[in-house]
């Protein structure tokens, strides 16, 4: 089995880390992956080694007309079917549908439609989706979230550290984030909230962050919030996530969100909104409400998003999930987590990967 494998893994995004974990999966899986890129955005230089040895192993033509399948990992509007191979369109979705699209129409031209979690396949039948579809998680080299040694943070010594990981847009909702951690928790003790975003300027979330708290009217009960913004390098990002007591995730929708998945690898639990694709996640899990999205889905500028709606977290339980988890005395629960990442190795989904198109 030969697998052509398009997507927009060069761009340094979050969608480009979840392209090349699917096809380092495949490769983990014994399967061959001819990868070749579309971008968007400017390139990362800095994107798998594997993944660029793969792109040099199959650089030619030939190489594309041997393959048995072809996976498009982009967005629906730019699939094509070929008749000469079997045509898998791969689609995460943030929103609980896209039935204001025409996505419905391309997708039902491919073969198979891939999805990370059922989420996104209950938006997709929702939308119109005719077509089979197959839940295929994206996945994580595990062996390598064992090795920590990369810088810390200071601040975060000696302290209970909740974590942010992710880009600072209306869709995370880092506002409910913020509001219920200086609420639920008071100065005098020992916790922090760690916010690692990669596009915004530290002075303009710390900025955001002090217009919140002024609106709160919580007198001298605010924790000053450590922000770190811009790219890390990879052993310094695991350390500091590492460092972490547990990971907050907010957000109004959620592909998949893999930050979630390396916490667990790191032995770290995980408070997400309920319905937003994370029930991969130990930890829990807090109640939510349906809004109407609003504008576009910041991920995808032109989607309208005028009749889907995406989750909006309650805050006050938000709060009460915060306080369990900083008082929870689960000694075994960091090992729940890592025993549960191990779920999502490379190995594991390249095999289940290979189901499916053994199946097909």
């Amino acid at each position: 089995m030969k697998v052509l494998y398009i997507g927009n893994y060069r761009d340094g995004t979050g969608w480009a880390n979840a392209c090349i974990n699917n096809i380092l999966a495949m490769d983990a899986a014994g399967i061959e992956v001819v990868p070749r890129a579309i971008s968007f955005i400017a390139e990362d230089k800095n994107y798998s080694q594997r993944v660029k040895d793969l792109e040099q192993n199959h650089n030619s033509k030939s190489d594309i007309l041997d393959c048995d399948v072809v996976v498009q990992h982009t967005l629906p509007h730019l699939y094509s079917h070929d008749a000469n191979y079997k045509n898998v369109g791969f689609l995460a979705v943030e929103s609980t549908d896209f039935k204001s699209t025409n996505w419905q129409k391309s997708i039902n031209l491919m073969d198979e439609l891939w999805v990370p979690n059922i989420q996104s396949k209950e938006a997709a039948v929702k939308s119109g989706v005719n077509i089979p579809i197959k839940v295929v998680p994206h996945s994580l080299d595990i062996e390598k979230y064992k090795e920590t040694d990369g810088s810390k943070v200071q601040e975060l010594v000696n302290t209970f550290t909740f974590t942010f990981v992710g880009e600072f847009v209306e869709r995370k909702n880092i506002k409910a984030l913020i509001k219920a951690f200086h609420m639920e928790f008071s100065t005098k003790e020992p916790v922090s909230l760690l916010i690692k975003t990669s596009k915004a300027d530290i002075p303009e979330i710390t900025a955001y962050c002090e217009s919140i708290k002024r609106g709160l009217k919580l007198r001298n009960r605010y924790h000053n919030e450590i922000v770190i913004s811009g790219m890390m390098e990879r052993k310094d990002y695991i350390s500091v996530l590492g460092q972490s007591d547990c990971f907050v995730m907010p957000s109004r929708g959620e592909a998949f969100c893999i930050p979630g998945l390396e916490a667990m690898a790191l032995g770290v639990p995980c408070i997400y909104t309920e319905g937003i694709g994370m029930d991969y996640c130990v930890g829990q899990a807090v109640s939510s409400r349906l809004e109407p999205c609003f504008g576009t889905i910041d991920t995808i500028p032109n989607l309208d998003t005028s009749e889907t709606t995406w989750r909006e977290i309650d805050i006050i339980e938000l709060c009460k999930a915060m306080r369990e988890i900083y008082t929870n005395k689960d000694k075994d629960l960091k090992q729940k987590c890592i025993e549960k990442a191990k779920k999502f190795d490379h190995k594991v989904i390249g095999e289940k990967i290979k189901e499916l198109l053994n199946d097909g």
